[in-house]
């Protein structure tokens, strides 16, 4: 008998070590069934960091959104009137997505590159429409920060 309900219990584990979230599944399909790669060709998703400087030369009306960790950020840091500073993982707790706009572009900034996608693509999933990532992160930036591509004070 002991070992009837120890073979049901593993059995019972097993099942729901292996179940997962089908309608979380379904609505990550719809969202990343889109992304071909004839889509992504075509996506505006990136910009370059030669675009953003121009973007801040001309003041341009957009959120530099800065999702690099705050150790990250003490080292390297953007100095702007369009920066915000997110780390990534405090982004979606409301409290910092109501300091994000609706109704202007907000361009995304880390490293390297890897976390503006993961970013971009939570702040779609959640409703954003006008975002868009720095082709190369803060690196990318840095090489383009030149006396011809500065914003002028």
């Amino acid at each position: 008998m002991n070992r009837l309900i120890t073979l049901l219990a593993v059995a019972s584990l097993s099942v729901s070590a292996m179940a997962f979230d089908n309608t979380q599944a379904k609505q990550l399909d719809r969202f990343y069934s889109n992304m071909t790669q004839e889509a992504l060709a075509k996506s505006k998703l990136t910009v370059s960091a030669d675009a953003v400087m121009k973007m801040l030369r001309e003041k341009k009306d957009f959120i530099l959104l800065d999702v690099r960790t705050e150790a990250e950020t003490s080292v390297v840091s953007l100095v702007t009137n369009n920066t915000v500073k997110i780390p990534l993982e405090n982004l979606f707790n409301e409290k910092n997505l109501n300091k994000l706009p609706t109704d202007k572009p907000i361009v995304i900034v880390c490293h390297s590159g890897a976390r503006e996608l993961l970013a971009a693509s939570g702040l779609q999933q959640i409703g954003f429409k006008n975002i868009q990532i720095v082709k190369g992160g803060i690196a990318a930036l840095a090489v383009a920060n030149s006396v011809k591509n500065a914003p002028v004070k």
